[in-house]
């Protein structure tokens, strides 16, 4: 095991992401049921408080990343 990989935060995923987490099938792909159509492999995440792709911890926003409870900026539901 090498210096940085001890360094490093383990990952832990829940099934809520982040309150700060949007992608644009929020907005566009709705019927009205209020059912939620998945995300699809192009879909591209961003985040509130940046409003970019990246998180307030300089780290990729996306689905798996805004699940994990160890993120400084993670904010639950």
């Amino acid at each position: 095991m090498s210096s940085a990989d001890s360094t490093e935060l383990p990952i832990v995923e829940t099934s809520v992401p982040c309150r700060h987490l949007r992608n644009k099938g929020m907005y566009v792909y709705t019927d009205g049921s209020g059912e939620s159509h998945g995300d699809y492999d192009n879909t591209i995440f961003w985040c509130l408080k940046t409003m970019t792709g990246f998180g307030p911890d300089d780290t990729y926003v996306g689905r798996e990343e805004c699940c994990n409870v160890n993120r400084a900026c993670f904010e639950p539901l």
